[in-house]
């Protein structure tokens, strides 16, 4: 596939993984805490916890950066994987509609999912956990909709 130039690019949010973040801070801190008041604490679990700390953070930002979707001026494109890299690309002209996934917890953290819906078959695109999605999607339609040469990429009624 030739290099292209991407009007947006996206990866999963890093919010996605809040909780594992927090994991390896209280550890942290449960460390600092036990140096703090002179416990012993030895160095093989010490090492340990710190391993487990790099793995953790090692771990999600490959799965992060594994996949990406980004919007070029006439198409979707989305790759997966890192060793064995898929790539997918479809055109504007085969979308029949875009839907945002949001939870409760996602709303507040502003982050969440979009469904890219095609024309000619049941598949669908999933774009996993990105930051900000109702502006993805907003710039999404827009470039439709200048692509297409429509005033905008809403119905009218």
């Amino acid at each position: 596939m030739q290099k292209r130039k991407y009007l947006l690019k996206v990866r999963r949010s890093r919010k996605t993984y809040l909780l594992l973040y927090l994991m390896v801070l209280s550890i942290l801190s449960l460390i600092g805490y036990l140096y703090y008041k002179s416990y012993s604490l030895s160095s093989f679990a010490l090492i340990i916890s710190l391993v487990f700390i790099f793995l953790i953070i090692k771990f999600t930002e490959l799965h992060r950066f594994r996949d990406w979707w980004a919007i070029t001026n006439s198409s979707i494109i989305q790759s997966t994987g890192i060793f064995n890299k898929n790539v997918r690309e479809i055109d504007f002209s085969s979308i029949s509609d875009l839907d945002l996934d949001q939870s409760f917890f996602k709303r507040i953290l502003n982050y969440g999912n979009v469904n890219v819906r095609l024309f000619l078959n049941e598949t669908s695109i999933k774009i996993i956990s990105i930051n900000k999605p109702g502006e993805f999607i907003e710039e999404l339609q827009r470039i439709i909709s200048m692509n297409r040469g429509q005033k905008n990429g809403l119905r009218q009624i």
